[in-house]
């Protein structure tokens, strides 16, 4: 049994305003100051804020008074298209048609166009599972485009009352009769701590890690970080331990190949803290098959993409084509992806760990 409720843009307002309430769980209606409706989950531990009709992101996570959330030069987000113009969120999805960096030979807008798209429907959901009291934030976004492609997303998140970890999905419907080109990334942007682990179910050699050595257009390079870049080549196990003096500036790049699965289909994967909590996140390799290791560290930005699980890596259409990442979405047919991510505490991040260990060292894939 699930309860619904449609969203309109004229419930919102600056004035913050309660939807919703059921035991620990509350969802706040409120504009941000550049006008950009927003949502926030409430739960006993934390928040979620959401925008219901840009993009569907995830803007901000906080939990424990820690905020998950990479640190940007934006305080707020914009009602903007271009991706650049206003960065800084949680999490985003991306494609859906194409999704990357765009190179030499590609058109494309950097990361597809779904990050910020303008969603014609969103709704709050509610309701109870084995898990317990559940709210969510779903809608609808449709891309059609004439003698081009035509299909629905339909993402949701979902909160529950008493837990720090929360769920992300995204559904893509064909609706043409004919296939689609299909590229697709959750992209997870945790805030790195100095000294933090990873800690991972995937080894850490250049079999595993797959530096990225392409360079995008829209950062510049110093000798410094050309140098850092060459050790990292060979050496990926250098960035198990987020050290406050290492290079990540403009940012650094891994293609994560083949992650070890738990019997439950899982990969895992986690930044410690020195204070024992945990960022986490987990996918299913069965469904997104490819991931994203993504560290960038400078004045403006600091952000950690522990694993952006992907249908294939970001480096744009056409290299990923020639690669034979790229995916194909049959007519009138559908595919859905299923993202955990959020914060552990310390006891739940050292059972964690243990799981991980007990994953690479049984080398079940």
């Amino acid at each position: 049994m699930e309860g619904r409720i449609r969203l309109d843009r004229s419930f919102f307002s600056e004035t913050e305003r309660e939807l919703f309430s059921f035991g620990d769980l509350s969802a706040i209606l409120f504009t941000y100051p550049t006008g950009v409706h927003g949502i926030r989950l409430k739960n006993k531990t934390g928040a979620l804020e959401i925008l219901p009709f840009k993009g569907q992101q995830i803007w901000d996570a906080t939990f424990n008074g820690r905020k998950l959330t990479m640190r940007s030069m934006f305080l707020n987000p914009k009602n903007v298209n271009f991706f650049l113009h206003t960065y800084g969120c949680f999490m985003m999805h991306c494609g859906a048609l194409r999704m990357g960096v765009p190179g030499p030979e590609d058109d494309h807008p950097l990361h597809g166009e779904l990050p910020y798209a303008d969603y014609l429907e969103a709704e709050l959901l509610f309701g109870q599972n084995e898990r317990g009291p559940r709210v969510a934030v779903s809608g609808m976004y449709e891309h059609d485009v004439a003698f081009s492609a035509h299909y629905q997303a339909r993402p949701r998140v979902t909160l529950y009352g008493d837990s720090n970890i929360f769920d992300i999905s995204m559904e893509i419907r064909n609706r043409s009769s004919y296939p689609m080109d299909l590229m697709y990334m959750c992209h997870v942007n945790f805030r790195p701590v100095d000294n933090g682990r990873i800690i991972q179910s995937a080894g850490w050699d250049p079999g595993y890690m797959q530096l990225r050595t392409s360079i995008p257009g829209h950062v510049k390079v110093t000798p410094e970080f050309e140098a850092f870049q060459e050790r990292l080549r060979a050496s990926p196990e250098l960035t198990r331990v987020i050290r406050p003096e290492d290079e990540y500036h403009p940012e650094v790049a891994f293609f994560i190949q083949h992650p070890l699965k738990d019997s439950a289909g899982l990969s895992h994967f986690m930044q410690v803290h020195p204070d024992k909590t945990a960022d986490y996140i987990c996918y299913r390799p069965d469904e997104l098959e490819r991931a994203t290791r993504w560290i960038v560290r400078t004045a403006d930005q600091d952000a950690l993409g522990l694993a952006l699980p992907a249908t294939c890596d970001a480096e744009g259409y056409t290299a990923e084509k020639k690669k034979g990442h790229l995916k194909q979405l049959e007519g009138n047919s559908s595919v859905k992806f299923h993202v955990t991510a959020g914060m552990l505490g310390p006891k739940e991040a050292s059972l964690m760990e243990e799981h991980i260990t007990s994953i690479m060292e049984g080398g079940k894939t």
